[in-house]
């Protein structure tokens, strides 16, 4: 039997063994943070990993604005959370430690994920990026604008610049390091401009390849949350820092994003 707990923002319930929580195909509504079991998470009859205390599962759906494509059975009597998905990007910026807890679960499934793709999966279909250098001063990203396309920094003399409202509010300096990637998977205007400083290469990646890509190369995806959580980190380190400044005291500045 079910028992529920509702609150103004999440809904816990606790599940009996062989219990479905969401069946493939059922529509997007919430995600799911397993407090206490083990859950067992498959799809077209095919299991494909089990998961437990701390995980987080469905979340994968509201970004991809789909139907559940998988479903959950609890193996184990367990007490679920259930989260609205439209509060995910609330979470995100105002409960930094279920974000991380969200990021951590994610980046962990997909590493399983990963393993599986190794056994089972062809690796010899290329990746279809743009590269593209771009000179000092030279804008990579405006604020406000549109677009459907994802970056990630190769090699830079000095770094990107990001400002917002003419502030700088940050740089990105480490090769490898993703960026624009939540505009573009949200469907959202730029939130920031990102200017070269000195000469710097980038790839460019378009939305519609990124998607095809996670599904078959899933360590790709896991760079995205591992540059997602380092943000977090640093944003929280930036919060604590203004927390703790004097009251009229002048904002310290932001040395990354």
């Amino acid at each position: 039997m079910t028992i529920s707990n509702q609150t103004h923002d999440v809904i816990i319930k606790n599940y009996s063994p062989l219990e479905i929580i969401v069946a493939e195909g059922d529509a997007q509504e919430f995600f799911y943070v397993i407090l206490d079991g083990t859950v067992e998470i498959s799809q077209n009859r095919k299991i494909i990993r089990t998961l437990r205390e701390g995980d987080v599962f469905g979340i994968e759906n509201y970004y991809r604005r789909r139907p559940y494509t998988t479903t959950a059975c609890v193996i184990t009597p367990a007490r679920i959370a259930a989260y609205r998905s439209e509060t995910i990007r609330d979470i995100i910026y105002t409960h930094s430690q279920l974000a991380e807890q969200i990021f951590a679960s994610v980046m962990c499934q997909l590493e399983q994920t990963t393993g599986r793709a190794e056994e089972n999966i062809p690796f010899e279909r290329a990746t279809p990026i743009r590269e593209h250098t771009y000179q000092d001063g030279e804008i990579i990203i405006s604020e406000n604008s549109e677009g459907g396309d994802m970056f990630r920094l190769m090699e830079a003399q000095h770094g990107l610049r990001v400002t917002f409202q003419g502030r700088e509010i940050g740089t990105i300096t480490s090769p490898g390091e993703f960026f624009g990637e939540m505009s573009s998977i949200l469907h959202q205007p730029r939130t920031a401009t990102v200017t070269s400083i000195g000469r710097s290469r980038v790839q460019i990646f378009m939305v519609e390849d990124i998607e095809d890509d996670f599904r078959h190369f899933p360590d790709l995806a896991i760079s995205i949350i591992n540059t997602l959580s380092k943000r977090l980190f640093e944003a929280d380190m930036r919060l604590a820092d203004q927390l703790s400044a004097k009251p009229g005291s002048c904002e310290r500045p932001v040395k990354s994003l």
